[in-house]
């Protein structure tokens, strides 16, 4: 079932990508909806459910994050109104473990999965009657760069060296390279691209050992630059921030329905994979000390300077 979900959502979002036009298109991942989230536990949706989400809200217009089953609308006293249409989501459910693997007995396989995926109706509360209003925050002030995101960035210890005229991590020295901000067309352009870049960082192998060797134009390629963009816009949405395209968006929008007419699923896997890059981000703000415990070994990069000063702190 949960292989027909990821096939659905990945077709869905393939068909807007073959039939849109890339230069006027903004796929819905874009713009400024914040994270969608349960209306009943206030818990955050994840990975693919996100891009499902957002795909909805924008097809049918809704602006309100919020979404629950209908059980859950009614718990909260709210009815869903007649007619209306749920929007397909992912849960895993926990499988009880058997007696044996509970009581330690030689030879119980201990590897076998234990849970299971199932597929959850969920409604908008535009569809309820009943739910409490929402007063949604204004969108952030278009400051150079917002300061939210100063913050966030800086937290992370990226070494960032802004020059040039390509933005691009370079796994080689651990470095984020960048434009100047002055480049940039607004701050939430500069934003995006930086968080873009940010997400490609968390995939060096002492960090989330992601394949970052994908040669341009190859399906690796294509895989990463969709962590990269998904990420992005899940640390914006985070943080309040909208999200504004990629300058090379045209050219991505080709290559992302390439990789999805071949592998349906792997809209599924980079959207889990953008999801920890933001697990990973998020825990760093919470002290230095996070980023050791989770690193999978110690690079010798990470730690470089460049005694002419010309590297600095992300955001500095």
């Amino acid at each position: 079932m949960s292989a027909d979900l990821h096939q659905r959502v990945a077709a869905a979002i393939l068909q807007q990508l073959e039939t849109a036009d890339p230069s006027t298109w903004s796929p819905p991942w874009h713009g400024a909806d914040p994270l969608p989230r349960n209306a009943l536990t206030g818990k955050r949706y994840r990975g693919l459910n996100i891009l499902a989400l957002w795909a909805a809200a924008q097809a049918r217009g809704y602006a309100d994050p919020r979404w629950a089953t209908y059980r859950q609308w009614a718990a909260l006293g709210a009815q869903v109104r007649r007619g209306e249409r749920g929007t397909s989501v992912i849960f895993y459910k926990d499988l009880p473990t058997s007696p044996a693997l509970a009581k330690g007995i030689p030879g119980t396989d201990d590897a076998s999965p234990r849970f299971v995926a199932r597929a959850a109706h969920v409604f908008n509360a535009a569809q309820v009657d009943g739910a409490q209003d929402l007063a949604l925050p204004p969108p952030s002030e278009t400051v150079d760069p917002p300061i939210v995101f100063t913050a966030f960035v800086r937290a992370t210890g990226a070494i960032i060296r802004e020059n040039g005229t390509r933005a691009c991590y370079v796994p080689k020295i651990d470095t984020i390279l960048l434009p100047p901000r002055s480049a940039f067309h607004s701050p939430e352009g500069y934003a995006a691209t930086f968080a873009h870049e940010l997400v490609h960082w968390t995939g060096a192998r002492h960090r989330l050992a992601r394949d970052l060797t994908g040669r341009f134009g190859s399906q690796a390629y294509a895989a990463e630059e969709l962590v990269a963009e998904l990420g992005a816009a899940f640390v914006l949405a985070d943080l309040g921030v909208a999200r504004a395209p990629h300058p090379d968006h045209a050219a991505y929008c080709a290559a992302w329905a390439s990789l999805l007419r071949s592998e349906p699923r792997a809209l599924a896997t980079t959207a889990s994979e953008a999801s920890r890059a933001v697990d990973y981000l998020a825990a760093l703000q919470v002290g230095r000390t996070t980023r050791d415990a989770l690193s999978r070994d110690t690079d010798p990069l990470d730690q470089s300077t460049d005694s002419a000063g010309r590297f600095i702190q992300a955001a500095a």
